[in-house]
């Protein structure tokens, strides 16, 4: 075992495929929530996912049993508000759902058909005039943004679009470069690192995603762990660099509360 779990004073969870599918935890997960804050260990969450508002997210995953404040997590959604406030970006227009739209208006951010700057998240009513209007944008000049570089959304048994396909449209359309303000960039990180008191030596991040998740990180200094139960899959793990790999891959959530 790479990581004595016992010693780690800091969890942070990645939330869709890792925490749960979205309407239902994954397995053991309450039990080991419930048992490192029973250890006095600090957890936290971050998500890409910004279909929700982070006091939403809270309130949704308390409601399956993980009782979380608003304070408590950090979302691209977020990051992206607090990014475009610090840039004195007052209006952008928004491919994403009300949950985005809202974080970017507690930060005084308004939605405008005429905007300089783009931000794209996952959007289940995207459609081929979002497109349209996203590339008459960018050849106006406006900036492209992203929420997040994940391909799958987990619901139940199945799997939904996230980001990542309208991203590939986007780009194929405009031939334009897409910042990316979510997992694993540096704006998350900055946010993360800003609003979270912690020692990076002493923080397991755990997540189902090398490419996102696990790639964060290790960007930030923690540990990380990567579970099987959405993203990636050990087979991913082949020809990648030591400072690529997780720390620790956990196959079952019930290690780490042996080990605890």
């Amino acid at each position: 075992m790479l990581v004595n779990f016992s010693s780690i004073r800091t969890f942070i969870f990645d939330i869709n495929g890792t925490v749960m599918q979205w309407n239902r935890l994954n397995p053991y997960m309450e039990k080991l929530i419930s048992t490192l804050k029973k250890r006095n260990k600090k957890v936290y969450y971050v998500t890409d996912n910004c279909v929700l508002t982070r006091a939403q997210m809270a309130e949704k995953l308390t409601k399956l049993g993980l009782k979380t404040q608003e304070k408590d997590i950090i979302s691209s959604g977020y990051a992206a508000a607090n990014y475009f406030e610090s840039k004195g970006i007052e209006k952008v227009y928004v491919a994403g759902e009300r949950g985005l739209v809202s974080e970017l208006g507690e930060k005084g951010i308004r939605v405008s058909e005429d905007a300089d700057h783009v931000i794209i998240s996952i959007d289940r009513n995207f459609n081929y005039m979002k497109l349209k209007k996203i590339g008459d944008l960018a050849e106006k000049g406006a900036k492209l943004y992203t929420t997040g570089m994940n391909r799958n959304w987990y619901i139940d048994d199945e799997v939904y679009p996230a980001e990542m396909p309208i991203i590939d449209s986007v780009k194929k359309f405009t031939d334009k470069d897409i910042m990316l303000l979510g997992m694993p960039s540096s704006e998350m990180k900055a946010r993360l690192l800003e609003d979270i008191f912690l020692f990076p030596e002493d923080t397991l991040l755990i997540g189902d995603s090398i490419s996102t998740n696990i790639k964060f990180g290790n960007s930030c200094g923690f540990r990380t762990g990567l579970v099987l139960t959405g993203e990636s899959s050990e087979d991913d793990l082949a020809g990648l660099s030591a400072e690529e790999k997780p720390t620790v891959v956990i196959r079952d959530l019930r290690n780490i509360i042996k080990n605890l």
